[in-house]
């Protein structure tokens, strides 16, 4: 596998952008990059890189690790934000309906003390499922 093919291969698997980059880097996020002659695997923390967890001067050995690395990750996806936490729970019974059990995490002080916000979560493939059945997700946080 080569680093054109590698991330898409990771989204089939169900596994969030948001944790990986290939061929760049992303704050607080695994990333597959080339550095000189070297193709490194490292975590990409504020915009900077910690010492590589893995080098290879080949391709394909790299992203053969890159992608059992990251495959062995859990990976939540988000699919709902909400500040009524009735609006959560309504989401939750659609998502269990479907056969996909939702993780909640709710951050008690979103802009200042006592603003709840309540989060759902999927993971992994069952991000395919959550859009199958209830269409594309678009998370907006107000």
């Amino acid at each position: 596998m080569k680093t054109d093919e590698l991330k898409e291969k990771l989204i089939s698997e169900g596994c969030n952008e948001s944790n990986f980059a290939v061929m760049g880097r992303t704050s607080d996020a695994f990333c597959l990059d080339k550095k000189g002659e070297k193709w490194s695997v490292f975590f990409c923390e504020r915009g900077s890189d910690s010492a590589p967890i893995f080098s290879s001067d080949s391709e394909e050995e790299t992203c053969e690790f890159f992608f059992n690395y990251i495959i062995k990750q859990q990976h939540w996806h988000i699919v709902g934000f909400f500040k009524n936490i009735s609006d959560a729970n309504d989401l939750e019974e659609k998502l269990t309906s479907i056969g996909v059990k939702p993780i909640r995490n709710d951050i008690p002080a979103y802009r200042a003390a006592g603003d709840l916000r309540h989060r759902v979560f999927v993971v992994g493939k069952d991000i395919f499922k959550v859009r199958e059945h209830l269409g594309d997700i678009h998370v907006s946080f107000d």
